[in-house]
């Protein structure tokens, strides 16, 4: 997570989502959250499938 500006309170917040790599188990989503038409903070997550036998 990057935090680049303060985020405003009392205001919409729009977050955006968007795939940017699907392999195998693994995928990777990048975010954005933004105020005003302003981005405030981005980050990434990657997640990884755990198989059910695992579970």
């Amino acid at each position: 997570m990057d935090y680049l500006r303060p985020t405003p309170l009392g205001v919409p917040l729009q977050i955006r989502g968007r795939v940017r790599e699907i392999k195998g188990r693994k995928i990777v989503v990048a975010a954005t959250l933004s105020a005003n038409g302003e981005i405030c903070a981005r980050g990434e997550v990657v997640a990884v499938q755990v198989p059910d036998r695992l579970l």
